[in-house]
């Protein structure tokens, strides 16, 4: 053997157990395979809208013709009302103060109309026309009447924040675009602030009078934008931000982002788009979130560890999530564990519920 062939030979023995360790921490960093979320149930029509109230065990479902049924946690309808004007809008539910009771918001993504009705299918009020809305949330802010109802249009008409009657608590055209809303006490001061992302590819952060505002840069475009805290521990809730990325390997071109309400990244993920890489409606549920991508690919994801549990496919080309949370103080009759939230999603032909994998906590 010549003294060059000799030497190569003793470098590749030298670095093969560097090498063999490297394949074995490869493997070990693989993530580990998805389990299968737990088909429960599912009802045929031409669902666009869906809610659910965890207090009450209720799921509201709105379809194309403004018919709305009321659901428990089995899929039994308990009772069918109609909602005027309002069909083949995306639902949303004021879960008020007691005082100042519910109310179910429709509107439809670029429409020009927000609409309220009581939980009877009584129109309550209209929001004046305008450019056309890109989401609302309703949440509880501050002052002695907390309800409040936020809408991001497109273009230059901005963000506005009403109250419980539809009239205008503040606004701002600052920024334009805000693709979507939310609120949540994101500064950990016991107040709540409302979220939205904006044409700029930023977080902003308002405080509930809209005089104090944060931007926060997610490292990537942000779009959909949804805030919660993850346990009762938490003292400040956390921001979950989707959008595109350009880091992203080939066709994963969507990121999730959680970030503090300061800004600080505390972990990142590639979503697997499945079609177009886009979030197109997300909900949380205590540490568990559900992003239902454009295409009908939805992905359940524990929220603490950054990590995709469980994907499911053919769900419509919009799907709309939600989740009911478990009723602990009854005994699970809905085939599935009753310590884990119910998926719900709305797929334009049908409201399916799944269950979280098997021994998912």
């Amino acid at each position: 053997m010549s003294p060059t062939c000799r030497s190569c030979l003793q470098s590749l023995i030298a670095v093969a157990p560097a090498l063999l360790l490297a394949t074995l921490s490869t493997a070990a960093d693989k993530d580990p395979p998805l389990k299968e979320l737990d088909a429960l149930w599912s009802l045929d029509g031409a669902w666009t809208g869906i809610v659910a109230d965890d207090a009450e065990q209720a799921i509201y479902a709105l379809n194309q013709n403004g018919e709305c049924v009321e659901l428990d946690a089995m899929g039994q309808v308990r009772r069918e009302f109609t909602l005027p004007e309002a069909g083949g809008s995306v639902l949303r539910l004021g879960r008020w103060s007691k005082e100042e009771g519910r109310a179910l918001l429709t509107f439809g993504t670029w429409s020009r109309e927000l609409r309220a009705y009581d939980l009877e299918g009584a129109f309550l009020w209209s929001y004046p026309r305008a450019n056309g809305i890109d989401d609302v949330w309703a949440a509880n802010l501050d002052g002695e009447k907390p309800a409040a109802v936020i809408v991001g249009y497109n273009g230059g008409t901005g963000l506005h924040v009403l109250d419980r009657d539809g009239q205008l608590r503040w606004k701002t055209t600052t920024i334009g675009n805000v693709w979507h809303v939310c609120a949540g006490d994101v500064w950990g001061d016991g107040t709540t602030q409302v979220v939205t992302t904006s044409a700029a590819g930023q977080v902003h952060v308002f405080s509930s009078d809209g005089k104090k505002r944060k931007n926060l840069n997610a490292g990537i475009y942000a779009n959909m934008v949804r805030v919660g805290k993850l346990s009762d521990e938490d003292k400040a809730a956390t921001i979950f931000v989707a959008g595109s990325s350009h880091t992203a390997p080939p066709g994963k071109g969507e990121a999730l982002v959680a970030l503090s309400g300061e800004g600080k990244k505390k972990w990142s993920l590639d979503l697997p788009a499945g079609g177009t890489p886009h979030a197109d409606s997300a909900a949380l549920s205590g540490k568990w979130l559900a992003v239902g991508m454009r295409g009908g690919l939805v992905h359940v994801i524990d929220a603490e560890k950054g990590a995709i549990v469980s994907s499911v496919e053919e769900q419509g080309e919009f799907p709309e999530v939600a989740w009911l949370a478990a009723d602990k103080s009854k005994d699970g009759k809905a085939g599935r564990d009753r310590d884990t939230p119910l998926l719900l999603v709305a797929t334009h032909a049908a409201l399916n519920a799944f269950g979280l994998p098997s021994g998912g906590k």
